[in-house]
């Protein structure tokens, strides 16, 4: 199956994201961990929610866990549709805390 072949709404439909889910960036190797939702409230458009996510600062060979040290350069805001569809397109695997 192809990316053209993909029905995006169906998938981002059925695409769930939670605190302590997993990403590997399929380009740079790094793995990231949600730990946070936020809404961000706009009055000029709509409403957006953003995931905070903590990367690792090496790939998914070399990944370190630095345990609760975890420092604020590591910490970036993806924008959920965003996110949802670089996860459908195979930017970034996700791995579902069981």
């Amino acid at each position: 199956m192809g990316i053209f072949d993909l029905d995006i709404d169906f998938e981002r439909a059925n695409l769930y994201l939670s605190v302590g889910d997993l990403l590997i960036d399929n380009v740079s190797g790094r793995v990231g961990v949600l730990v946070k939702r936020e809404r961000r409230i706009s009055i000029e458009d709509d409403d957006i929610y953003v995931w905070m996510v903590y990367w690792s600062k090496e790939t998914v060979g070399d990944l370190i866990v630095y345990g609760t040290d975890l420092q604020e350069s590591n910490l970036a805001a993806l924008e959920e549709e965003g996110l949802r569809i670089s996860i459908i397109i195979d930017y970034y695997e996700l791995i579902k805390r069981k």
